[in-house]
């Protein structure tokens, strides 16, 4: 319970991919009811906006590889999952990527929209290693929240490749509670919430984002009524999102990703349920590896089953 008499929501420090957030006074309890609450809905509602198909001139499916292009396609596209676009439409839009002679290709190289601008221009996509490469690729990209897996989707499409994609724009979040005074009482608290997003989306538009979609989601209890049809569809089940998270998110090497899914873990559902001993034993998975896998866990709110 908030004192809406007193209540400020304070801005410490804000920038483009991290803001601080100060909120006091609430009542005894509530900095780490209402912390960890909005907390875990930054991590899993923020809506956001991903490449999720791709078609590459001169490629036919994922394994080509492109004359004059350092990397093969399976590494350019892990490096498109990362671009992250500035989108509020509903429906999907198509960017198209061009580039020609020798040089680093970035997501800078990507035609923005009057509606859809790249947030991270200067993530790295291929390198062109001769001056008559060229690469040209056109991208879709969609606004939703969580996450998709390729094999859901399908495409008739020749050529056409469907991507895993991650909505979500909040990389991080974290919260600290202090004791607060009002008056002459000083059992209150003060809640400090940490913010950091991909720069697609303000920390302080997605804290508000979250704190609105907890109210909703509360609302039902006390007025059971249906969801707003405003409210954006979620892209995979609650339920179900972290057996639908593949390994590839988790910002590994691509021979330790490679040494996972070929032990049999391609997604954090069998990883964590396979426990730290037993991933551990995979070839190339060195205590390094765990180490980021552990971080990675525990930035999203997930833990190893045993």
């Amino acid at each position: 319970m908030i004192d809406i008499s007193h209540f400020h929501l304070k801005t410490i420090k804000l920038t483009n991919t991290f803001g601080q957030f100060e909120m006091s006074p609430l009542f005894g309890g509530f900095g780490h009811t209402l912390g960890n609450s909005l907390r875990r809905v930054l991590l899993i509602t923020v809506p956001g906006a991903a490449i999720t198909r791709i078609k590459v001139a001169g490629a036919s499916h994922l394994f080509t590889t492109l004359p004059g292009v350092k990397e093969d396609l399976v590494e350019i596209s892990l490096n498109l999952k990362k671009v992250k676009f500035t989108y509020n439409q509903e429906d999907p839009t198509n960017l198209v990527l061009e580039k020609k002679g020798k040089g680093v290709v970035t997501a800078a190289d990507i035609v923005d929209s009057a509606t859809c601008k790249v947030a991270n221009p200067n993530q790295v996509i291929a390198t062109l290693t001769d001056d008559k490469a060229e690469l040209i690729i056109e991208l879709q990209v969609e606004r939703g929240v969580g996450y998709t897996m390729a094999k859901e989707q399908k495409t008739d499409v020749v050529g056409e490749i469907i991507l895993d994609a991650t909505f979500t724009p909040v990389l991080k979040a974290n919260y600290t509670v202090e004791p607060a005074r009002l008056g002459k009482k000083s059992n209150y608290d003060k809640l400090t919430m940490d913010i950091w997003t991909d720069g697609s989306v303000s920390p302080e538009a997605a804290l508000k984002l979250a704190a609105k979609d907890l109210i909703n989601s509360l609302g039902q209890i006390f007025d059971t009524q249906e969801f707003s049809d405003e409210v954006i569809t979620i892209a995979s089940n609650p339920g179900s999102l972290l057996a639908d998270i593949s390994v590839e998110e988790i910002e590994l090497p691509l021979r330790v990703t490679n040494a996972l899914k070929k032990a049999g873990f391609g997604n954090i559902d069998t990883l964590t349920k396979a426990g730290r001993l037993e991933v551990s034993k995979s070839k190339n998975v060195g205590e390094k590896s765990l180490k980021v896998i552990d971080d990675w866990l525990k930035e999203k709110g997930y833990s190893w089953s045993k």
